[in-house]
């Protein structure tokens, strides 16, 4: 009696082992594609669960979270689509970035992170033949080449910030536009014939610079909607600062040599360049609550009245902090 309890004991100990063991079996990679009709599976590491699937049919790859176990000895697999199969090959997000990069025929496009954006799969446009992603200050840039050129999108409307024109990526200016501005930039780049814009993103009062797409001349306008536009500064310059806080007048480049306009707001239509671009270098003073300013002439330092560009010392100075008190009277308004 005791020699058959004793042999019942073990069997049923190990019919339990084997369910232990059957329900430790991991399923394969095989079963998975097999389930799938898939042709190769790639598990993305430091994901839960989630895998890149090539499939059988199509040759493209897809994102999938896959759980595979074992229930009463028969493999249960259960899929989940991330990301549908319609790419040559496709990256992944990590760290939840809002995008990545995909590809198709040997063109580049941008996927829109798809636990955010509804259908990013279908939104996926390979227009590109190569994409640089550049993360500053917590902001994402695409850098895009298109006929050996490079330009910026905005990853997120598809629209080109910057038009290829730029031999190298690192010369692109990274611009951003909020979105309250996505249709401001867009009629405005229109109308300019501009391939670059830029607001000013200290004022947030729709003051922005455009370069012509022609003459490659700067310069600045504003628009608080995407019908009404202002000139501030005509587009002759090779380059333009944004106007100062409160400040009359901006600089203006041209050739390596700065001159200065006039603030709109402050002049309205009498608004123009009083100094010429015929200097070195720059620097704003406050003389006792009056600004004045210093210029740089064939190396040496002098000052110079910004409202009408009448030079006020000799240019014989080394610095800036050479030149003497400016006791010279600067006018603030123009003559009627």
């Amino acid at each position: 009696m005791k020699s058959s309890i004793q042999k019942n004991a073990l069997i049923i100990f190990l019919l339990l082992c084997s369910n232990v063991i059957k329900a430790q079996q991991k399923v394969s990679d095989k079963q998975i594609l097999k389930h799938l009709k898939a042709k190769q599976i790639e598990w993305i590491a430091g994901e839960s669960n989630l895998a890149k699937v090539k499939m059988k049919s199509t040759k493209k790859w897809g994102i999938y979270t896959i759980s595979a176990y074992y229930y009463s000895g028969e493999p249960i697999i259960e899929i989940d689509e991330v990301v549908a199969p319609k790419f040559d090959s496709i990256g992944w997000f990590k760290n939840m970035e809002p995008l990545t990069i995909v590809k198709n025929k040997k063109n580049y496009g941008i996927l829109l992170n798809p636990y955010e954006v509804a259908d990013a799969a279908n939104k996926a446009n390979c227009k590109y033949d190569a994409i640089l992603v550049k993360e500053l200050d917590g902001r994402y840039y695409t850098l895009v080449k298109k006929d050996n050129l490079w330009g910026l999108v905005d990853w997120f409307e598809g629209i080109y910030l910057v038009d290829p024109s730029f031999e190298n990526p690192a010369d692109v200016p990274l611009v951003w536009i909020e979105s309250w501005a996505v249709d401001t930039f867009k009629e405005s780049k229109k109308k300019l014939n501009a391939d670059i814009l830029i607001f000013d993103e200290g004022n947030g009062d729709g003051v922005f610079k455009a370069r012509d797409k022609n003459s490659k001349k700067w310069g600045m306008y504003q628009s608080l909607d995407s019908e009404k536009l202002t000139t501030l500064i005509p587009a002759n310059y090779d380059s333009i600062n944004f106007f100062p806080f409160n400040n009359k007048y901006t600089t203006v480049y041209n050739n390596d040599k700065v001159g200065i306009y006039l603030s709109y707001w402050s002049y309205r239509d009498k608004a123009k360049q009083t100094v010429p671009c015929s200097y070195e270098d720059y620097k704003m003073y406050d003389a006792d609550g009056v600004p004045k300013l210093a210029v740089q002439k064939n190396g040496k330092w002098g000052w110079v009245d910004w409202l009408t560009g009448k030079e006020k010392s000799e240019f014989t100075y080394e610095t800036p902090k050479d030149l003497p008190y400016p006791h010279y009277k600067q006018e603030i308004f123009l003559e009627e």
